[in-house]
């Protein structure tokens, strides 16, 4: 991919570079191509606004969990039955 390739991004390429962000990070020419194109498409701007909110609350909810402080847990009741049905699966 070219330098003005990198630059000038269309909406589909400019998501997936959104996207790409959350696993690592981008290159130079992908982030100056992402913001020039946030620039311009408020349909991405939008997008990428709302990621970033969904990225933190996610971020937020699983530290929550992890630190104890939200307990999710199995009712015992269930978790007695699928411990039965997986023994049962296991006999077979």
């Amino acid at each position: 991919m070219g330098l003005k390739n990198t630059l000038f991004m269309n909406c589909e390429e400019a998501t997936a570079v959104v996207e790409k962000k959350r696993d690592g990070k981008l290159s130079l020419g992908e982030r100056i191509g992402v913001w020039l194109h946030l620039l311009y498409c408020r349909l991405c701007k939008a997008f990428f606004d709302q990621s970033a909110i969904l990225d933190k609350s996610y971020n937020n909810l699983a530290k929550r969990i992890d630190e104890g402080e939200l307990g999710y847990r199995l009712d015992p009741s269930h978790k007695e039955k699928m411990k039965a049905a997986l023994q049962e699966e296991m006999q077979k």
